[in-house]
């Protein structure tokens, strides 16, 4: 289950210093997801599995550096139990605050780890515009359920959005806006086309800062909504 763990990072969990922990394995092919090795079934068996007992150590030596723990992947929510089970220790055996990357697709799980308390922190990645989620052999209405979930939640949570043009622009973002009503926190990510990605051909277009502040001003003038841009 576990395939990665980064010991230190100041970007993952907005505020805080934290550590990462990578989970195995995707349902969704994102033309753009860069974490190829995650994804692809014959890489990610390459990769050797790390022992729940070797990360919680890893935690625990750099208890009073770090102040959170961030579970991403590939998609987190595909192991259920052994997620839950996982988070549960984080919880027990360090305190430590807990962020949650998914891509919405589970969403009944979701709910479950916010009504126990078990994630402070979760990021929806909005993928793109509902009607072209097949593209990515993806079901959209899931995503919307967890959308309603996490727009419940008293908790700290943010929508993401990756502004890769071949599959999200203006016209993408209008027709996320329903959706959107209700999200109190939007990042807008920056496609960063000189790495590695699950599609080859993925066309390696991105916006300029103007036009991706043009994006930030359309969403600002429909939502209510914190929106932020982030590099």
């Amino acid at each position: 289950m576990i395939k990665g763990f980064r010991g230190t990072s100041v970007v993952d969990y907005p505020g805080k210093i934290a550590s990462v922990i990578f989970l195995g394995g995707c349902n969704w092919r994102c033309p753009y997801c860069y974490n190829v090795d995650l994804v692809v079934p014959e890489r990610l068996k390459t990769l050797p599995d790390l022992s729940e007992a070797e990360v919680l150590s890893e935690l625990r030596r750099r208890e009073g550096f770090i102040k959170g723990v961030v579970l991403t992947g590939g998609e987190p929510t595909l192991w259920g139990r052994r997620l839950r089970g996982l988070l549960e220790r984080i919880k027990c055996e360090t305190g430590l605050v807990i962020k949650l990357d998914t891509n919405g697709s589970h969403p009944d799980l979701v709910a479950s780890l916010v009504e126990e308390a078990l994630v402070d922190y979760i990021a929806l990645d909005f993928k793109t515009a509902p009607s072209r989620y097949p593209e990515l052999a993806a079901d959209f209405e899931p995503v919307a359920r967890t959308l309603e979930i996490l727009n419940q939640h008293d908790g700290q949570t943010e929508v993401r959005i990756t502004l890769a043009p071949a599959l999200v622009g203006k016209e993408e973002l209008e027709e996320m806006l329903p959706w959107l009503r209700g999200v109190r926190r939007i990042a807008l990510q920056k496609f960063v086309p000189e790495v590695e990605t699950l599609d080859p051909d993925f066309p390696r277009l991105t916006f300029s800062p103007e036009e991706m502040l043009a994006l930030r001003k359309l969403l600002e003038r429909h939502l209510s909504a914190e929106v932020i841009l982030r590099a």
